[in-house]
């Protein structure tokens, strides 16, 4: 694909704001494709999860998210620099994520597909998973359909 498209990223501390040129020889269909999914990509504004970090409010970008679980009746959200806590029970925090991101594995935990590192389906009716940071956990059973659906995919979450 380098021989059909040349990205340029400029950086200016002065631009006001976030501008994309496309230039091209013609307005053709890979014209009408970028700018599709430029546009798909900048309508589709996920919010971002507010968490607190010992009594500082923090405002956490879905995309740098690598699980939330609960833990203690506490929703945790992890990262990979900290866990923050979020005062709001879990599917109150799962109805806000990107569904194409983030699925339960578990009645306590929700992972950030792309955090993966690895999937173990060696295990006989469940599935170990590592996560980007190292930590090691489990899809339920009764989650293993939404994961393997997910990975396929397929469904939006199994949420």
């Amino acid at each position: 694909m380098s021989d059909l498209l040349d990205i340029k990223l400029i950086i200016d501390k002065n631009w006001p704001k976030l501008t994309v040129y496309i230039k091209n020889k013609e307005r053709n269909e890979d014209v009408e494709g970028i700018i599709e999914a430029v546009q798909s990509y900048s309508s589709k504004k996920l919010p971002m999860i507010a968490a607190y970090f010992r009594e500082s409010l923090v405002m956490l970008p879905q995309s740098g998210i690598i699980r939330m679980f609960v833990s203690n009746r506490r929703v945790l959200v992890q990262t990979s620099d900290r866990l923050y806590e979020v005062r709001k029970p879990l599917y109150e925090v799962e109805n806000m994520l990107d569904k194409s991101r983030f699925v339960r594995i578990s009645q306590s935990e929700t992972i950030n597909i792309r955090k993966v590192k690895s999937f173990d389906f060696s295990s006989a009716g469940t599935i170990g998973v590592e996560l980007d940071n190292g930590e090691t956990t489990w899809v339920a059973r009764r989650r293993v359909k939404d994961v393997k659906e997910i990975l396929m995919g397929g469904k939006d979450g199994g949420n």
